[in-house]
C-alpha cells in the first residue's frame, strides 16, 4: 500500500507542469496494431487516483480503475486507445478542438455539462465527503463547518459546495489544483477537512490511516455519478462505451476491477 504514497507525491509534483503531457500508453488489444480497428484518444488529468495513476512499473505506463475499465471495454468492443495527459483546468475544452474523443478521469455528470458534450451511462456512484481531523469526526453534516479552514479542488462540482462553509471574503476557503493537494492540507495541518468525492478520499482515508483522520457524509447531499464524456453528437462513440460497460458489468470484469482499488 505504501507505493500509492510515493505514487501520490510523484502525481502531485507532475501537476505543476501546466503543459499537456503524452503518455506512451500501450493499445488496449491483444490484436496487431496495425489492424483496421479506430483508435480512440482518451484525455485525462492524471491526479484522479485511484482512477488514473502513473506508474512506471506498468509496461503501459498507466494503471487505476478507469484506466483499467476503458482497456477492458475498448478489447470487448473492438477498437484501441490512447491516453493523453491534460491539467484539470481547460481538460473539456479538448473535445471541442477535436484533440480529444474521450474525457476520463473522475469526470461528473451534470446537466450543465450536458448542454456541451454527451456522455456515457454512469460507471460510478459517489457522495460529496469530507476527510477531516480525527477531533472533529462527530459532525453530522457538512454546515457544522462554516468559518473552519476547508480544502477543494477547483473547477470540481464539489467547489459548488463553497458557500455551506465560507466566510463572507470566503478566507477559509482553500481551493486546490487537485483533491490529493487538499487531502495533503488536512494531513499537514492546514485545513480542519477536505471536501470531495468519496471514491478518491476514501481510498486516501486508508492510505494515511496512521494519520486518524476520518470521513463524513452529508445524507442530505444528492448522489453523483462518474461518466466518460464525449464531443456533443458524437453517439456513436457514447453507443460503444454504453455496450462495453455493459458487457462487463455482466461478465464479472467490473466487480473485479472495483474490488482490485476498494
Amino acid at each position: 500500500m505504501k507505493q500509492y504514497g510515493f505514487l501520490a507525491i510523484s502525481v502531485l509534483a507532475l501537476a505543476a507542469c501546466k503543459s499537456e503531457t503524452t503518455i506512451n500508453t500501450a493499445e488496449s488489444t491483444t490484436k496487431e496494431v496495425d489492424d483496421n480497428r479506430p483508435t480512440y484518444v482518451v484525455m485525462t488529468e492524471l491526479n484522479t487516483i485511484p482512477f488514473i495513476i502513473r506508474d512506471s512499473h506498468e509496461k503501459s505506463g498507466l494503471t487505476g480503475f478507469e484506466y483499467d475499465l476503458l482497456t477492458a471495454i475498448a478489447e470487448q468492443q473492438g477498437f484501441k486507445l490512447r491516453f493523453d495527459v491534460h491539467p484539470w483546468q481547460g481538460l473539456f475544452q479538448n473535445l471541442e478542438t477535436g484533440k480529444a474523443d474521450i474525457l476520463a478521469g473522475a469526470v461528473t455528470y451534470t446537466d450543465e455539462r450536458a448542454k456541451i458534450m454527451d456522455f456515457s451511462n454512469p460507471h460510478f456512484e459517489y457522495r460529496y465527503t469530507m476527510l477531516v481531523r480525527k477531533d472533529l469526526n462527530n459532525q453530522t453534516n457538512f454546515a457544522a463547518f462554516r468559518g473552519m479552514k476547508v480544502a477543494l479542488q477547483k473547477g470540481s462540482v464539489s467547489e459548488s459546495l463553497a458557500p455551506m462553509f465560507a466566510l463572507p471574503d470566503e478566507s477559509n476557503i482553500q481551493r486546490t489544483d487537485t483533491i490529493w493537494l487538499a487531502t495533503k492540507a488536512v494531513l499537514s495541518g492546514e485545513a480542519d477537512a477536505a471536501v470531495g468525492s468519496s471514491a478518491p478520499l476514501s481510498y486516501y482515508a486508508k492510505q494515511y490511516a496512521k494519520d486518524e483522520v476520518k470521513l463524513i457524509q452529508d445524507a442530505s447531499l444528492p448522489v453523483q455519478n462518474y461518466v466518460f464524456a464525449v464531443r456533443k453528437g458524437n453517439t456513436e462513440l457514447a453507443q460503444k462505451l454504453n455496450d462495453g460497460l455493459a458487457h462487463i458489468k455482466a461478465n464479472g470484469t467490473y466487480d473485479q476491477l472495483y474490488k482490485k482499488y476498494w
